[in-house]
């Protein structure tokens, strides 16, 4: 009995980072062409050590063709302990074949061990459809992951899916993925499983302050994870450059 019970701890410690206050869940879906590319993840990473950073890769719609630039940047990643890396795999809200997605979770998990993944994250999430789903994140949970007994899976219908069984599927579900205008109209958004939630805020116009008493509102409701940018969505691609405010963001999740 005693067994079990350690087995089934040192099963969840391998799935679960060890910081527990809401993290920073960021789409690096950037190709790192210099150096200077990822430096602003880079340099966050490494001033706050304290703040766990859930780091989504996606290379081409999905793990694509990568090269060595790209797997070394990766790796470089992967050395911190404060990171955790998942890779993007569309789901076409649930009309992808199974064999589909899981080609795209084995390359996945074919990468490198330098610079492999702990698990996937699941875009075009659609609600109702938990069958199709647990199939899925079925895939993602026995796949082999390098130093891992179970992958880590995120799943982005991005809105709201009341009280689903989808949170017995996922760690981490994106329950809002919109720009700050529309968080606004929407807030206070609901809070079923927050410590499984996560919000992806993009086209922010509120003042440093304001910034400041978003994170903190999320810090107070213990959701899992957020991503704020100032990078508007009507003239760039919000998920392929760092915003402005990109650094003042995360201080404040460290606060």
């Amino acid at each position: 009995m005693i067994l079990a019970i350690l087995l089934a701890v040192l099963a969840f410690l391998t799935v679960a980072p060890a910081h527990a206050k809401t993290g920073i869940l960021i789409p690096l879906y950037s190709y790192p062409e210099t150096t200077e590319t990822w430096e602003p993840l880079e340099t966050a990473i490494t001033t706050f050590p304290d703040v766990q950073f859930y780091v989504i890769v996606n290379p081409d719609s999905g793990p694509g063709p990568t090269d060595t630039n790209y797997q070394a940047a990766v790796a470089a990643l992967r050395t911190h302990a404060n990171v955790l890396l998942v890779g993007y795999v569309f789901t076409s809200f649930g009309a992808r074949p199974l064999d589909e997605v899981q080609q795209d979770i084995e390359t996945y998990a074919g990468w490198p061990t330098a610079s492999g993944l702990a698990g996937i994250f699941f875009d075009e999430t659609q609600a109702g459809l938990t069958s199709t789903y647990k199939a899925y994140t079925d895939v993602a949970r026995n796949t082999p992951w390098p130093g891992r007994t179970t992958g880590y899976v995120i799943l982005n219908p991005g809105e709201d899916i009341g009280a689903s069984d989808y949170y017995t599927l996922a760690d981490q579900i994106v329950t809002f993925e919109n720009t700050y205008a529309q968080y606004q109209n929407q807030a206070p958004l609901p809070l079923p499983h927050p410590a499984q939630q996560a919000f992806i805020i993009h086209s922010f116009t509120g003042t440093n302050q304001t910034l400041a008493s978003v994170v903190q509102a999320f810090e107070t409701s213990g959701i899992a994870s957020a991503y704020i940018t100032d990078v508007n969505i009507a003239t760039s691609d919000v998920y392929k450059s760092f915003g402005s405010d990109w650094m003042v963001f995360v201080q404040d999740v460290n606060a």
